[in-house]
């Protein structure tokens, strides 16, 4: 390469150089003993012949200083090595026991002399738990909801933050796509150019599969529509076959990331971690099929600034997500589980840091802490929490962003189209916690003890109990265990409740109590639309939606059902059936503007 002329590039190293600088020259002397500062040298060197390789030197301590971490992760990614694991005996065994083990309780307690007495009421006692985990759930639904329309009217001043290093926050996106339409991913990416001063601070990375149909047209075309629009529009491909990576968006985003942070370390033109250049990146990871809040980054550096610089360490942003794109269109499972999803995220997964879902954003730090995202696994937002806080020894908080979100629900052409993408999206969440619940159970003693407890609580009960049990105990339960009760000859009747017509009087009770809490799911739902980005709107009339209200239950019970079923799957399989296979978003690309859908309305 030949040197720039100008004096001060004789200063800096090439990219040549740059990329000399090599992991292993830094671990050999990483723990070496440099003499102090008022030592004398071994002997003297003629100053032209040192002058050179002191400022290179210079400059490479500075960066291996600043970055030796980073560039463990990020220098030259081929794969990693995957750690031996049994691919049967795995600790989600363990959750489908407790899975199992809970749902078969109808059976097995009222046949335990000990317990016979008290069946009824343990069933009784389990459904008001439930009901009141569901309170808990609308009250706090229903806080993010006030918090959500109040903001919309909340005025943001960033230049009135208190910055006294004159720190200056920038943004990294990254948006993963396979094969998915181009079309579903420019209307993401639009989103994003309309955000506050995107020209200036937010950098696009936009990560490819190496198998993505047309990826090089596809790549010319989004460079041609957005390298003017941001600071700068990254577009890479994820070479298949990479060692430990699985086919999925977190393999895909890991290899990316690195990528595009490489690229900008690199580039003499982004302030980034060079000399005396203070910079915080804020990375945020996207769905192709989303549609970023009015001023999600404004928002997001608002908050950035309200808490410490420790905090800063170990905080995760989060907005709240709903399936809206859409979503008038869906048949009735579709939408009532997209409605489902938003509130739960509200009720249970932001306030109880479970985790976080499809859009979040964090520091470069944490994220690189975290080593970026781990390819051996499909979920990138469940897993992420858990790695983060294992970065950092201690819990990770989600904050939540007071701007709504928007995501596509699953899409298909026909009815039965619908029902099978439907069905192979919650088989991949689940097959996806289980393999979670996995790794976090092999890293359960790193974290601190009241830490891991509580973590394990909170994701049993949310993966296991309410979205995988309690819709088809609460239909077994009432059945089985007075069948039980009356085939061990102890008659249906416990220590309070003397019958079974009082017993099934308290059951029925709790299925119309039930439903006004499915009732304020559509509510919450309706009262968040005004903050919709785009102002979009759910356009399902009166008559669906009572409709739809009515079919919840039964949806539930289908979700459990479909849930219960990958579980067995993934604890007779193994560690094979674990893959992003994302589902079809064809029909998310526009509207129907068709009075004649090619599938039911309902």
């Amino acid at each position: 390469m030949t040197p720039s002329p100008a004096n001060h590039d004789k200063d800096l190293p090439t990219l040549g150089e740059l990329s000399e600088i090599s992991i292993a020259d830094y671990d050999e002397k990483k723990h070496e003993i440099k003499p102090k500062s008022y030592s004398l040298p071994e002997r003297r060197k003629t100053e032209a012949t040192q002058s050179r390789k002191s400022r290179l030197g210079t400059f490479k301590k500075s960066v291996k200083r600043q970055i030796s971490g980073s560039l463990r992760s990020i220098g030259a990614y081929a794969g990693r090595i995957a750690k031996p694991a049994n691919a049967y005996i795995r600790w989600n065994l363990l959750f489908t026991f407790l899975i199992f083990l809970f749902i078969s309780s109808a059976i097995w307690i009222p046949v335990i002399p000990a317990l016979n007495d008290f069946a009824l009421e343990i069933v009784v006692i389990i459904s008001i738990i439930l009901h009141i985990l569901w309170i808990i759930a609308i009250l706090n639904a229903l806080r993010y909801t006030w918090r959500l329309r109040r903001f919309a009217k909340h005025e943001i001043r960033l230049d009135n933050v208190k910055n006294e290093t004159g720190l200056l926050v920038k943004h990294l996106v990254g948006l993963c796509v396979y094969k998915e339409p181009l079309e579903l991913l420019m209307d993401t990416i639009d989103s994003i150019v309309t955000q506050p001063n995107a020209r200036n601070k937010i950098t696009v990375l936009v990560g490819m599969e190496g198998g993505t149909p047309d990826k090089d047209e596809k790549k010319r075309l989004l460079h041609e529509k957005y390298d003017l629009k941001f600071e700068k529009f990254i577009v890479t491909f994820h070479p298949r076959g990479l060692p430990g990576d699985i086919p999925g968006k977190c393999s895909n985003f890991n290899y990316a990331a690195r990528t595009a942070v490489k690229i900008l370390r690199a580039d003499k033109n982004y302030p980034l971690e060079e000399y005396d250049n203070n910079v915080e990146l804020l990375v945020t990871t996207g769905d192709c099929d989303s549609v970023f809040g009015d001023r999600y980054f404004d928002a997001l550096e608002e908050d950035y600034w309200k808490i410490s610089e420790k905090q800063r360490t170990y905080t995760v942003w989060q907005s709240p997500l709903f399936y809206c794109i859409n979503l008038d269109q869906s048949p009735f499972f579709v939408r009532v589980t997209g409605l489902l999803r938003a509130f739960f995220m509200m009720g249970y997964l932001i306030p109880w840091n479970i985790n976080t879902m499809s859009i979040f954003s964090l520091t470069l730090k944490l994220f690189e802490d975290g080593e970026y995202t781990h390819p051996g696994y499909q979920m990138d937002d469940i897993i992420a929490l858990i790695r983060w806080s294992l970065a950092v020894r201690k819990k990770c908080v989600i904050r939540a962003i007071p701007v709504a979100t928007l995501s596509g629900p699953t899409s298909g052409k026909n009815y039965i189209d619908e029902w099978y993408e439907w069905a192979r999206q919650i088989r991949r969440w689940t097959i996806g916690a289980a393999e979670v619940f996995h790794y976090f159970a092999i890293k359960f003693f790193r974290l601190p003890v009241s830490v891991s407890f509580s973590f394990a609580a909170k994701f049993v009960f949310y993966y296991g109990f309410l979205l995988c049990i309690a819709s088809v105990y609460s239909i077994i339960a009432p059945i089985v265990t007075p069948a039980m009760l009356n085939a061990v000859d102890h008659g249906v009747h416990g220590l309070v409740i003397p019958n079974n017509k009082c017993f099934m009087i308290i059951m029925f009770s709790f299925l119309g109590l039930q439903y006004i809490w499915f009732f304020i799911v559509f509510l919450v739902n309706y009262l968040c639309q005004p903050v919709f980005p785009r102002q979009t709107k759910d356009k399902t009339g009166i008559i669906r939606n009572i409709f739809h209200l009515l079919m919840t239950w039964p949806t539930l019970v289908m979700y459990c059902c479909v849930e219960l079923v990958a579980f067995m799957e993934v604890t007779i399989r193994g560690k094979s059936v674990c893959s992003h296979n994302a589902s079809k978003k064809d029909n998310l690309v526009a509207p129907t503007v068709s009075k004649q859908p090619d599938r039911m309305e309902v």
